[in-house]
């Protein structure tokens, strides 16, 4: 399994490089490129692929939401401490997305024309869904009708708002197929090809309503959308399978291992090699200091799950230290703790605990965490778009937290913790309870979901402190709120791309945004 896994993402490396021709290409001609795999095992490298670009492709968002910070030397300072973007700047993370629509278009195509794989094409159509909505989140409007066609080299630009529609439709019928599905007919799918859930169909059908909760929410800025949240929100809770429960992760696992190409991708980008070397990123970002305080001033243990002490274990009381953002007074490579509790050993110094973001080369790989659907639900309940006691999603959102990040006594140390008589800690002490909620939401998703974070920066301001870069080289006094389109889309796409007009990382909007 191990090995089929390891080739799957081979081919999907390989497949990424024809988006430019075909746009999504899945059909390439070209024999040396894995275009044929089966659909059940490509499904595999599409949920690996998926669970890479939500942990890996967003390093600048760590930065700018006050988790990281950058080192002296860090190559690409001008784009992120100064918002100086090009159109170069986080180009791959179109091309991962799009490749991996491609693959996704595949297993729908495969399950169109085969009546027993038809949760397959479930499966896929959830996933296209997220990573649409991944697209709309960091750039509007991109393509989408015409985008899928092989037949149409230059596909328009679908509006964001109607992407956003459709997508809620197209989780609708994924969920409908699943419901539909005759046991007699459809193929199982397993451990070996759904390697989120294993083939528990149930949650899949939670994913889908989660993933809905979390795009409406997104929407709850916009005027006029309350009455379609709202309607929407019922509609799930009419299905009757309800959202992801507490205790359940939406992450997965092929086989990780401590072998070439085969790590877990955020302990390989952000942790260490299969040699124990430091990865690049590792030594790139340090933590930042907002995180640091906010961590100590909380009394929060998960201080040390998402960050290392500085002069390692074994001498106590352990330090943890922060640098700012920006150009000015940015930390060497060992002047500020590392991201994950875990270093190895060195000298007299003894290895950390393979706890809280860094737990091994096999640990899972989060698409949407259990802790994320928790906030989700207590958002809506506080809002009084679902039912539900939000105070208790509260606070199983941060149990949640702890038990992902592996505290000890993981309960016990989260009811201390939200017990405490501090704002936007404890729920009675919080008297803006949204403005709770979302803290709340970024203390616990550092380094987990960065997209997500900023997508609640960007439409409720939450933390509304989070420091801006300090350099003296800005270009614009506020932070970024978008990507602008690639160099690729310029040179490919150029009619479609230049009909949008003039596009700006400071006031071009998501059409979500307030």
């Amino acid at each position: 399994m191990r090995r089929q896994i390891k080739t799957i993402i081979a081919g999907l490396a390989v497949l990424l490089g024809g988006c430019g021709k075909h746009y999504f290409d899945i059909n390439n001609t070209n024999p040396n490129q894995v275009t044929n795999l089966p659909p059940m095992t490509l499904m595999a490298g599409v949920l690996n692929q998926t669970a890479s670009i939500v942990t890996t492709d967003f390093p600048f968002l760590g930065c700018y939401q006050g988790y990281w910070t950058i080192t002296q030397g860090f190559s690409d300072i001008t784009d992120y401490a100064n918002y100086n973007y090009s159109t170069n700047f986080g180009q791959n993370i179109w091309t991962d997305l799009y490749g991996n629509l491609g693959n996704i278009k595949y297993i729908e195509t495969a399950a169109n024309a085969d009546s027993t794989l038809v949760l397959f094409g479930a499966m896929a159509r959830m996933l296209e869904a997220l990573q649409y909505q991944t697209l709309v989140d960091i750039y509007n409007d991109v393509p989408y009708k015409e985008a899928s066609n092989p037949l149409i080299l230059y596909p328009k630009y679908d509006s964001a708002q109607t992407i956003y529609n459709d997508i809620i439709l197209k989780i609708d019928t994924a969920i409908n197929m699943i419901n539909t599905a005759s046991p007699t007919i459809a193929v199982q799918p397993d451990v070996t090809n759904d390697i989120m859930f294993g083939g528990n169909m149930v949650l899949w059908k939670q994913f889908g309503n989660t993933l809905k909760l979390r795009i409406l929410l997104h929407q709850s800025e916009v005027q006029g959308q309350q009455a379609y949240i709202q309607t929407a929100l019922q509609n799930i809770v009419a299905e009757g399978d309800g959202f992801l429960p507490v205790g359940q992760n939406a992450w997965v696992n092929p086989g990780y291992s401590q072998n070439n190409s085969q790590q877990d991708p955020f302990y390989a980008s952000f942790g260490f090699t299969t040699t124990g070397g430091t990865s690049s990123n590792y030594t790139s970002f340090k933590a930042q200091n907002y995180a640091i305080n906010f961590y100590t001033n909380t009394n929060d243990v998960r201080l040390g799950y998402n960050y290392s002490p500085l002069a390692g274990y074994g001498v106590t009381p352990y330090q943890y230290v922060g640098g700012p953002f920006g150009t000015i007074g940015l930390p060497s490579p060992s002047s500020a703790s590392s991201i994950g509790a875990y270093i190895p050993a060195s000298g007299n110094v003894p290895a950390g605990p393979q706890v809280g973001l860094l737990q091994g080369d096999g640990q899972p790989c989060p698409i949407m965490t259990g802790t994320e659907s928790l906030f989700l639900q207590a958002e809506a309940a506080e809002r009084g778009w679902i039912t539900g006691d939000p105070q208790t999603l509260y606070q199983q959102a941060i149990s949640a937290s702890y038990e992902y990040l592996l505290v000890t006594s993981a309960d016990s140390a989260a009811n201390a913790y939200y017990s405490q008589a501090i704002t936007n800690v404890g729920w009675t002490a919080s008297t803006n309870k949204l403005q709770a909620i979302i803290v709340q939401k970024w203390a616990a998703l550092n380094g987990l979901d960065l997209l997500e974070v900023w997508c609640d920066y960007r439409r409720l301001h939450y933390p509304s402190d989070i420091p801006l870069s300090n350099s003296p080289y800005v270009v614009a006094q506020t932070p970024p709120v978008r990507l602008l389109y690639p160099t690729v889309e310029y040179q490919t796409n150029q009619a479609n791309v230049q009909a949008l007009g003039a596009i700006n990382q400071f006031t071009s909007k998501i059409f979500w945004m307030p």
